[in-house]
């Protein structure tokens, strides 16, 4: 009985080190996010990432300085890289453009995969970038989000298929395009905008997503993906 107490501890030990959560309520305030390496794409600002506190709480915030339309800035996770993953944070738009998101499959500004909320235009789109050419492969408009409120952005990479949820609702699935490789995770921010984010947490090689009918185009509800807590 001793050893059988002692393998399963062994194994759930195993399995949370599979996952990974910041919450930056460790970081010091002020400076840039540890463990996380800071790029830029499209001629967009180069600084801007510091923690600063919210409430009792503190956060990843995004500082939108001036810089082009189509620009990014990514916050990318520096501990490991990933075949498998699943990755999600949450966030609020301050100002600027009012864009942000997570990067997946990311080997450089060049090369990745991107999901974005933008809630000037109330959509949120999923791209795939490949040698700096940015190709769009979903888009869901009209979704009448709180531009005041809390989002939280989800991604299943797995098994050579991608789902993307917003709210805890599934609003895209596509079919991977990009090689089976090993690949970093990281959050993302558009142009000019001005984002809080929080809760930041990577699982390695999920497999407990439910794999769900096939899409129609609207937003659909997984068994399983609730609706994110509200901490603020």
């Amino acid at each position: 009985m001793l050893l059988l107490a002692l393998s399963m501890f062994l194994q759930a030990a195993g399995t949370v080190t599979d996952v990974v959560m910041r919450t930056f309520d460790d970081d010091k305030v002020g400076a840039p996010p540890a463990g996380f390496t800071l790029a830029v794409g499209r001629d967009a600002a180069s600084d801007g990432w510091t923690v600063k506190r919210e409430g009792a709480a503190r956060v990843l915030w995004r500082d939108g300085r001036p810089s082009p339309a189509d620009s990014f800035a990514v916050a990318i996770f520096s501990g490991t890289q990933y075949r498998d993953v699943q990755v999600s944070v949450r966030f609020k738009m301050i100002g600027g453009a009012r864009t942000a998101g997570l990067v997946w499959k990311y080997q450089d500004a060049l090369n990745h995969y991107s999901a974005h909320l933008d809630l000037a235009k109330q959509e949120i789109a999923m791209y795939r970038v490949a040698n700096g050419n940015r190709i769009r492969l979903e888009r869901e408009d009209d979704l009448e989000l709180d531009p005041d409120a809390w989002h939280s952005l989800k991604i299943f990479q797995e098994r050579g298929e991608i789902r993307v949820y917003l709210g805890g609702i599934r609003v895209f699935r596509e079919r991977d395009r990009l090689p089976n490789m090993l690949a970093s995770v990281g959050i993302w921010a558009g142009g000019d905008s001005t984002v809080m984010f929080d809760d930041f947490r990577i699982e390695d090689e999920t497999t407990d997503a439910p794999a769900g009918p096939a899409s129609t185009g609207k937003p659909q509800a997984d068994r399983g993906v609730g609706a994110p807590a509200t901490k603020r």
